[in-house]
């Protein structure tokens, strides 16, 4: 097994220096390892930001063809109906459109019942408890 490699000395023998240097050396050595952290954070987050980006650009796109789509099979309904009972396609559709708006209002009132609901209760509790804490340990 082949001896460890160590990093060479300043001096040929133990050095001296005192706690203040070794210190100041050791601040340096941490400054320096948290500078390529961060320069690797920041390469690694630049990759990162491109691959989500590329994901955004995509389910965007997913989602304006599903709209598209979803918009067209609205109408081909309206026609299939209009052709299959004789009636003006211009009532198929606002009879269509109403049942969206009522969808959408369904949507908004289950959307409104649950912002109501309070969140973070057993947190909020707790911060309570500790703020409640803190004022009575005055010493």
């Amino acid at each position: 097994m082949p001896d460890p490699v160590l990093p060479p000395r300043e001096s040929g023998g133990e050095s001296n220096r005192g706690i203040l240097a070794e210190l100041l050396n050791f601040l340096s050595s941490l400054g320096e390892h948290l500078q390529a952290l961060l320069a690797l954070a920041g390469l690694e987050g630049r990759e990162a930001a491109g691959i989500y980006l590329r994901a955004v650009v995509a389910l965007v796109a997913a989602l304006i063809l599903l709209l598209v789509g979803y918009l067209l099979a609205v109408i081909f309904v309206a026609f299939a109906l209009a052709a299959l009972f004789h009636w003006d396609w211009i009532w198929i559709s606002l009879a269509l459109a109403a049942a969206h708006f009522l969808g959408v209002a369904g949507c908004l009132w289950y959307f409104k019942s649950r912002v109501k609901s309070p969140v973070f209760t057993s947190t909020s509790a707790e911060l309570k408890r500790d703020f409640a804490a803190l004022k009575n340990f005055k010493s």
